[in-house]
């Protein structure tokens, strides 16, 4: 019986910890990347304002979930224009551009179709010494309840991962695409 008393006690000791550390979990999901580009801005931008380009360099590609199918809508580039993805890993995403400055900024709201919670996302272009400094930020609110943010720490950092990668990989595309054009 001490053994059963001694068990809930821990159970209970560990309930409460659970429950205070989410108290200390922030209330949404915050990622910012950057990486520096070997390109002026305006050979980044179109890589990043027309949505049909991203299947190129974005984390959520068919590398990763081959069965994605894309649909794109609205104008071809800037405001409006959207991209929808559905893939057996990846699940059902919709994603529309709000603002766009040419060659300097723009910004996405990302949503899955099953939640109802949006994320909102932005590039930033900024000219450097080297090339252009690309930072990838996206925030998504969470829910106030211990397993919606729990479960937002994991999504900040596999969210983090996908970024990082995102930004790697359209590096490598821009770099790709200059030393292509260099050798017509």
């Amino acid at each position: 019986m001490k053994l059963l008393y001694g068990i809930a006690a821990v159970l209970v000791v560990l309930a409460a910890g659970l429950f205070g550390y989410a108290t200390l979990l922030p209330k949404q999901a915050f990622v910012k990347q950057t990486i520096l580009v070997n390109a002026s801005p305006e050979q980044v931008f179109p890589f990043i304002n027309n949505p049909t380009n991203w299947k190129r360099w974005c984390a959520w590609n068919k590398t990763y979930d081959p069965s994605l199918i894309y649909m794109y809508g609205g104008p071809v580039s800037g405001v409006g224009a959207r991209q929808n993805w559905n893939g057996d890993k990846t699940g059902n995403w919709h994603m529309v551009f709000t603002e766009s400055t040419d060659n300097n900024s723009l910004v996405y709201e990302l949503k899955q179709a099953d939640q109802a919670t949006k994320s909102t996302g932005s590039f930033t272009l900024e000219k450097a010494d080297n090339g252009t400094l690309v930072t990838w930020q996206q925030t998504t609110p969470l829910q106030d309840n211990i397993l919606e943010l729990y479960k937002g720490a994991y999504q900040n950092y596999k969210t983090e991962k996908q970024i990082r990668e995102g930004l790697t990989n359209l590096q490598a595309l821009i770099q790709d695409t200059k030393n292509t054009t260099a050798k017509k």
